[in-house]
């Protein structure tokens, strides 16, 4: 649960910072906060450090750090892991199609590397429904979503005005 905004110390390098207060597991404590000057997750909220108990605050959220650590580690891991394969399965690709166009005769290797091109083209392309497809598209009334870098219109009826 949300409960508003507090002040963390990270027990790393002393800094203070104020940051969103959230609920630890419908406990009475709160999720630790990244520190934005050394970017550590071994930070607890100010109170236990306004109250003198910082001992003790820090051996009830040792577990909690641990916790989170673990979690990102493992996170981490799992992304290096799928980058590995996702280039492990582009070099088996590659190598397929090496050997698949080692046996054409040059008329067919152009051919298929038009198609490859043409593929790997449309497997870049990014489309998004909102997207207008030509600057009349744009209505300068009411809300409208503009993409980045679309220079506005104005009608010269306005510029008039």
């Amino acid at each position: 649960m949300y409960r508003g905004i507090t002040t963390f110390s990270c027990t790393a390098c002393g800094h203070q910072f104020k940051s969103h207060d959230i609920e630890y597991r419908a406990t009475a404590f709160s999720v630790p906060q990244r520190c934005p000057k050394c970017g550590s997750v071994r930070t607890m909220p100010g109170f236990w450090i306004e109250v003198d108990h910082i001992k003790t605050g820090i051996n009830i959220y040792e577990s909690i750090w641990e916790e989170i650590e673990e979690a990102e580690k493992k996170r981490e891991e799992h992304r290096l892991r799928s980058e590995e394969k996702m280039k492990a399965n582009e070099e088996k690709q590659r190598k397929k199609r090496a050997k698949k166009r080692k046996h054409m005769s040059q008329k067919q290797r152009e051919a298929y590397d038009k198609k490859q091109a043409k593929k790997a083209a449309k497997r870049s392309k990014i489309t998004t429904d909102n997207e207008p497809t030509h600057q009349e598209d744009i209505i300068l009334l009411g809300p409208t979503w503009f993409p980045p870098g679309t220079p506005l219109r104005v009608d010269e009826d306005s510029k008039q005005n």
